[in-house]
C-alpha cells in the first residue's frame, strides 16, 4: 500500500491492518471488544498488545449478544469484532433490537477480499455487499474499508455515529486483505459525537407553560438515562414539585421511594397514583420517551392537558399522541436548559402538595386468593433483597416485575421492543457480580440454552427462571392492548433445565427464599420458579 503524501497526517508509524484496528480501538478508548474464538489468533495478539480485553465467545452471535448487554449496562458503545464478517447474520435479532432499542453498537466485522471479489471463497456470499445489504434496515451506518490508511479514520466515524444523536447500531468491514498489508494509517480526526441543542425560545415556552400551570406531570423515557439526565430530572421535579411517571424502561431514573415518584407505566398499566395525576394533568412534559405500546398499555392513555413532547428523534414526535410543543433536543442539555430557565424565574421551589397526592391516590397491590406461586408472589420476596443490577426480558410471566422498585440509575435493564429474550441472558452471561439478577421465562432458557451452559461455572449471579410450562404468552395480534392469553403449549423443562444448568427448582415462598439464601458466590445460580398456569397480573 502506498504511503501518504503527508507523513504528519499518519499516526507516524506504519502498520499491518490488525495492528491500525488494534491501535484506533485503544485510540477511542475502548477497553473491552467481545469476540468469537474461531477469529485468527494474529488478531488476540494484537488486541493483547495494545491492552484492549478480548472477551472471547463461543461464536459471533453470542459476541453481539454480550457487547449490546454491555451497552445497556454500562451506557456506553459495545464493541464487537466478528471474522469472517458472513457470521454477523447468526445475530441479526440482537442487533435489530438493538436498533429498535436506541443502543450504541459497534460492529466490526471483514469482507473476504476487495481486489478478486466473485470467485467464491469461503464464508462468501453470493456477492461482497450482501451482509450490508442485509444489515441495511436495522443499522444506522455501513462502511466498508478498503485501504490502511482509512481503518483508523472509518473506525472512528462508526464510533462517533453510534453515539450522535439517537443511538443506534454501526457496522463496520474491513477487507481481510489488509492484515497482510503494510501502510500509514491516517490519525484519527478526534470528533466528538453530534448532539442536538435545544431551541432556546421553544424551552422559554416551555418554561412559561410549567410556571403557570396547577398540576403538571413529568414523564420520564428511557432517553433521561441514555443521555445521563437522571440529576436533572430529579431537581427539576424538585424545585417545581412535580410528580415523575416513567415509562417500564426508565425505571431508576428517579428512585422508587422518591417522594415524587409516581411510578411507571400509562393508560390501563399506569399505577393508581400514575393514572390519576395524569387524568388530572394541565400539562404533561413527556421526556425521552416514544410513548411505546408496552408502557402505554396499548396507547390506552388519554391526554388531556398540554403534551409537550422533547425526544432525541423527530421521528416519533407526533407518531403516537399530538404535541402541543415539540421539542428535538437531547434530552439531558434540554433540561439543563430548562432548569436555567426556572431557576431564574423561582429561587425557592414551588409547593403544589404533589408529594401529599401520590400519598391520597396510591393503592397497595392485593391479590386474590390462590394456590400455587403468581408471578407477583414473586416480585414481593425479590423486592426483600439487595441486587446490583437487574436484567430482565419482559415476557407474559415476568411483566409484573415492572412493579418492582429500583433505587437507582442503570441498575434496571430491559427492553420494550419483545423481539428477542436475550437481555437477561446477555447480562448474566457477563457478570461477574453474584448480586446480579437475570429474569427470564422457560422458552427465554430453552433458546439460549447453548450459551448459558458453557458459561454456567464462568459467570456469577442468579437467574430467575419464571416457569409456567410456556403455558401463557403477551398478545397483541388480538388489540392493541396487550394482554396476557393462553396458549395451546405446555412443556415440562424442568429435567432439562436441572441436568444441564443445575437448577434449583421451587414451588412456594418458603422454597424461593431458601433457593437465595443458598447461592453459590462462584457460578450462575439458576433458579426454576414454578408458577401457576392460571395466574392473575396485577397489570391487568
Amino acid at each position: 500500500m502506498s504511503q501518504p503524501k503527508r507523513k504528519e497526517e499518519t499516526v507516524g508509524k506504519e502498520m499491518k491492518g490488525d495492528e491500525a484496528l488494534a491501535y484506533v480501538i485503544k485510540e477511542l478508548g475502548i477497553k473491552d471488544v467481545f469476540i468469537p474464538y474461531s477469529a485468527p489468533e494474529f488478531i488476540f495478539e494484537r488486541l493483547k498488545q495494545y491492552e484492549i480485553n478480548a472477551n472471547v465467545t463461543t461464536s459471533a452471535r453470542e459476541a453481539i449478544l454480550m457487547a449490546d448487554s454491555y451497552s445497556r449496562e454500562n451506557n456506553t458503545v459495545g464493541t464487537a469484532l466478528i471474522v469472517p464478517g458472513n457470521k454477523v447474520l447468526e445475530a441479526t435479532d440482537v442487533i435489530a433490537q438493538a436498533y429498535i432499542d436506541s443502543q450504541p453498537l459497534l460492529v466490526i466485522s471483514t469482507v473476504r477480499s476487495y481486489r478478486d471479489t466473485g470467485r467464491s471463497r469461503i464464508g462468501e456470499l453470493r456477492t461482497p455487499d450482501d451482509v450490508s445489504s442485509i444489515l441495511a434496515p436495522i443499522t444506522k451506518l455501513r462502511e466498508r474499508v478498503v485501504s490502511i490508511e482509512e481503518i483508523t479514520v472509518t473506525v472512528e466515524k462508526g464510533y462517533k455515529e453510534t453515539l450522535s444523536n439517537r443511538n443506534r447500531p454501526v457496522y463496520i468491514e474491513i477487507a481481510e486483505d489488509l492484515f497482510k498489508l503494510k501502510a500509514y494509517p491516517l490519525s484519527p480526526a478526534e470528533q466528538k459525537p453530534e448532539k442536538r441543542t435545544p431551541d432556546k425560545n421553544t424551552v422559554a415556552k416551555i418554561g412559561e407553560l410549567l410556571g403557570n400551570s396547577k398540576n403538571p406531570v413529568i414523564v420520564a423515557g428511557y432517553g433521561v438515562l441514555a443521555s445521563g439526565a437522571t440529576k436533572e430530572l430529579i431537581e427539576l421535579a424538585e424545585l417545581l414539585d412535580i410528580p415523575v411517571i416513567t415509562t417500564f424502561r426508565a425505571k431508576g431514573s428517579i428512585p422508587a421511594s422518591h417522594p415524587l415518584s409516581a411510578g411507571e407505566g400509562l393508560g390501563l398499566f399506569a399505577t393508581s397514583e400514575g393514572s390519576k395525576l395524569l387524568e388530572d394533568a394541565d400539562v404533561i412534559l413527556a421526556i425521552g420517551t416514544r410513548f411505546t405500546q408496552l408502557t402505554t398499555a396499548g396507547w390506552s392513555m388519554k391526554i388531556k392537558g398540554y403534551l409537550v413532547h422533547n425526544n432525541i428523534d423527530g421521528e416519533d414526535i407526533g407518531k403516537v399522541f399530538m404535541a402541543h410543543v415539540p421539542l428535538v433536543a437531547d434530552t439531558s442539555l434540554f433540561l439543563r436548559e430548562l432548569l436555567t430557565v426556572m431557576k431564574s424565574k423561582f429561587k425557592e421551589a414551588i409547593k403544589r402538595g404533589s408529594q401529599e397526592k401520590i400519598k391520597t391516590y396510591r393503592k397497595i397491590y392485593i391479590l386474590n386468593s390462590h394456590g400455587g406461586l403468581w408471578p407477583y408472589d414473586v416480585v414481593r420476596v425479590i423486592q426483600q433483597y439487595q441486587f446490583s443490577k437487574v436484567f430482565i426480558d419482559l415476557t407474559a410471566p415476568t411483566l409484573d416485575f415492572v412493579r418492582l422498585p429500583i433505587e437507582r440509575p442503570y441498575t434496571w435493564i430491559t427492553s420494550e421492543s419483545l423481539l428477542e429474550r436475550t437481555i437477561a441472558i446477555g447480562g448474566i452471561v457477563r457478570s461477574n457480580d453474584p448480586h446480579n439478577i437475570a429474569i427470564t421465562d422457560v422458552e427465554g432458557v430453552i433458546s439460549n440454552l447453548g450459551i448459558l451452559s458453557t458459561r454456567i461455572n464462568k459467570s456469577k449471579g442468579i437467574l430467575l427462571v419464571m416457569n409456567d410450562n410456556g403455558a401463557t404468552a403477551i398478545d397483541v395480534a388480538s388489540s392493541d392492548i396487550p394482554t396476557i392469553s393462553k396458549t395451546p403449549r405446555s412443556e415440562n423443562y424442568d429435567n432439562v433445565l436441572e441436568r444441564e444448568l443445575k437448577a434449583v427448582t421451587v414451588v412456594g415462598v418458603s422454597d424461593l427464599k431458601s433457593a437465595l439464601l443458598n447461592i453459590d458466590p462462584n457460578r450462575i445460580n439458576v433458579i426454576n420458579v414454578k408458577i401457576e398456569p392460571d395466574y392473575q397480573s396485577v397489570l391487568f
